[in-house]
């Protein structure tokens, strides 16, 4: 490409010549001839000379005498002027997803640019120890009656347009954007919406509606004063910030699917699902004040990690996520391990789905009828079913293989514990993680965690406030511990279990007291073959299969027949989770996510009915139905956290997720790069803004954007 303003002027030459010509002796004639000449070069050299010529005149030859004289001739030359120096940077992942321009129209799994970050930008941040510091937003407060959030708007942030759009004006950010997006987001508003975080927007808004250009008035569904789901943090289980109505106004459906506009410092490029998707720094300085250290980011789709390996070593990749066990020995060949959240992990646990302990919706009221669900229809051993006792005319089958004087409830949880003590999660630390990550003991609490206490138990819970056919209007109660509910102890289950589990004697004895019991062989029967555990490369990565295959090979040893199953989670296993249809244990993690979560917030709105007809994690308490609204409008945080803390107790008693590990959150970089951005509880990335190169790097990514 070229252009004037980079062009260079060059002299021409046009001369006049005068030629003498002698003929003959004594007789001279004088003839003029005018010769043009037009030098032209394009090289930035001037000539500005004269240049005599002289030849001698015999009487006989024909001799020239020539004077050149200069004429200047202005000849415009243009020359593409070298590109400045730019940083450019790859990083390798495992799969690219689609883009998802409309959150609340796609399916629950995340975009491609809202993977890499930077180009559109939340309403509220963590800073200075609070998660609500304005961002995009000016300001925040709660009416006094707790009926609303109001909330005003910076003015003056421009929309930025994707590559190759820079012409179209999409004008500034302000509250309709806001309003516009979540309204649509939220299910209890709009109920087509697939928006992954619309659960956790119907639990806590109703309507938002614009006051004026830069002002706000959102209805709450009960009073809420410390926290909202609309900080980059995460609060109360979401974090994404608004996407704009002013695009999808001027652009229309079809081109918004496929777009993400933002006003961050980033803009969309080039994106091909399956491949490589590209982020360019914006044009212009940032209203923010920071413009990003990098001018752009193409995040490229590697499936093997040993081929991300081979990449990061011939220098094709700045940076990868890989899996952990790899680590240590990329470390001792000169790469970095570089933490892009310090001091913040992210867990994985086993999600036991299908426990639907919940008949009524916590917010609205509606009939659930649980015991038609497809985790009742018949009896799974991992499943708790009250229904049995509380309404043996409306369940779908009897249950007939409860040891004598034990419930349902209580045979299921033993038989979750069992499965849980079979796993030796300080032997997968070793062994998978390098001894880098921690074990956990719930998808709620672990070392590291706000609150956590090595020495503290459980106690012991009934199961909440059900079978009246109303509400939840009552927290559930502890009783003395007696029977089976002892054999850990006087108090229940300890948080930290010991030598991190691994024990198969007691995993096993937990299985006989449950009705289990193994045969000559080893054996134990009634199972039938349908305990399935699901997995995939969930968020800590692909060391999650490994820890998966290993999880089994410990519930073998038990007896058990075991098998794997690997689904896409977006599109198959999440929608029954949505849909409250799992029935299948899941490794991966919940709503908590991290050790970030601050022990001041109510366990995850999504662990109840609350987020109906959102995500869920496919079983629904009715403690964690009555502590969310306890918790929710109490202003002071100390008994906020203690009623958190029960909320831990009750979840670990009735074993609802099973705890295995957590390991930091980062990437495996280039040496130099640093990567310390403002946290982000549910992300594993901060923004690209805040990644910074060591001097004179430039990057891999040449390639992808020149």
């Amino acid at each position: 490409m070229f252009s004037k303003r980079n062009s260079l002027s060059f002299i021409g030459v046009l001369s006049l010549v005068s030629l003498v010509l002698a003929c003959g002796a004594g007789t001279t004639e004088t003839v003029t001839v005018t010769e043009t000449v037009e030098v032209i070069k394009e090289v930035p050299v001037e000539v500005v000379k004269e240049v005599p010529v002289e030849k001698i005149v015999k009487e006989t030859e024909v001799v020239e005498k020539i004077v050149t004289k200069e004429k200047e001739v202005e000849v415009i030359v243009e020359v593409e002027k070298p590109d400045a120096a730019t940083t450019d940077l790859v990083w390798g992942t495992k799969k690219i997803e689609g883009i998802f321009g409309l959150r609340w129209q796609g399916p629950y799994r995340t975009s491609a640019i809202i993977a890499m970050q930077g180009v559109e930008e939340p309403l509220f941040i963590y800073k200075n120890g609070t998660p609500m510091e304005p961002y995009t937003a000016e300001s925040w407060d709660v009416s006094a009656d707790g009926k609303y959030l109001n909330i005003s708007i910076n003015k003056g942030i421009p929309i930025a347009s994707p590559k190759g759009l820079e012409n179209i004006d999409f004008g500034d950010f302000d509250a309709s954007d806001v309003c516009w997006y979540f309204n649509n987001a939220n299910p209890s508003i709009n109920a087509e919406s697939t928006d992954p975080n619309g659960g956790d927007y119907a639990a806590i808004f109703g309507n938002c509606e614009v006051v004026d250009s830069h002002t706000l008035k959102w209805e709450l569904v009960s009073p809420l004063y410390f926290c909202f789901p609309i900080s980059d943090f995460g609060c109360l289980s979401a974090r994404m910030g608004p996407q704009m109505q002013k695009s999808y106004d001027k652009m229309g459906f079809e081109w918004s699917k496929a777009n993400h506009v933002g006003t961050g410092p980033y803009v969309q490029g080039a994106c091909i699902a399956g491949d490589r998707c590209t982020i360019h720094k914006g044009a212009g300085a940032h209203w923010s004040g920071n413009d990003g250290n990098i001018d752009s980011l193409t995040q490229v789709q590697v499936p093997e990690v040993g081929t991300r390996i081979a990449m990061l070593e011939n220098g094709s990749l700045d940076f990868a996520d890989m899996d952990f066990k790899m680590v240590p020995s990329l470390l001792e060949k000169g790469l970095d391990f570089v933490e892009t959240m310090p001091g913040s992990y992210v867990n994985q646990s086993i999600i036991w789905a299908g426990n639907l302990w919940e008949e009524v919706h916590a917010r609205t009221g509606e009939a659930l009828n649980p015991w038609d669900a497809p985790s009742y229809a018949k009896d799974y051993p991992w499943i708790g079913d009250p229904w049995q006792d509380l309404y043996p005319d409306k369940v779908v089958y009897t249950d007939t293989n409860n040891p004598a004087g034990m419930t349902d409830m209580e045979q299921a949880r033993l038989v979750r514990l069992a499965l849980s003590m079979a796993i030796d999660r300080n032997a997968i630390n070793k062994n998978l993680l390098n001894d880098l990550g921690l074990p956990i003991y719930s998808e709620y609490m672990g070392p590291e965690y706000p609150g956590w206490d090595a020495t503290r138990t459980t106690g012991c819970w009934d199961v909440g406030d059900i079978g009246t056919g109303t509400g939840v209007t009552a927290p559930p109660s502890t009783h003395a511990c007696t029977g089976t509910e002892a054999i850990m102890g006087d108090g229940g289950i300890p948080w930290e279990l010991p030598g991190g589990g691994g024990d198969m004697k007691l995993a096993g004895e937990l299985l006989d007291l449950a009705g289990y019991p193994a045969d000559a062989s080893g054996s134990r029967a009634g199972f039938g073959g349908d305990l399935v555990l699901q997995s995939y490369v969930a968020e800590t990565g692909e060391v999650s299969l490994e820890v998966a295959d290993t999880v089994m090979s410990s519930w073998k040893q038990l007896g058990l027949e075991i098998s794997g199953l690997e689904e896409d989670y977006g599109g198959v296993i999440s929608p029954r989770m949505r849909r409250r249809e799992q029935l299948l244990p899941v490794l991966k993690n919940g709503d908590v996510h991290s050790n970030s979560y601050p022990l001041d917030w109510p366990l995850p709105t999504v662990d109840s009915s609350s987020s109906r007809p959102g995500w869920g994690p496919g079983f629904e308490s009715p403690a964690q139905a009555y502590w969310l609204f306890q918790i929710l409008p109490e202003k002071d945080p100390v008994k906020r956290g203690d009623m958190h803390l029960s909320g831990v107790d009750y979840s670990m008693f009735w074993q609802q997720y099973g705890g295995i590990y957590m390991i930091p959150k980062g990437v495996v970089a280039q040496a130099g790069i640093t990567w310390d951005g403002w946290i982000s509880h549910y992300a594993n990335t901060s923004a690209p803004q805040f990644i910074e190169v060591p001097s004179g790097y430039s990057g891999a990514g040449a390639v992808y954007v020149k």
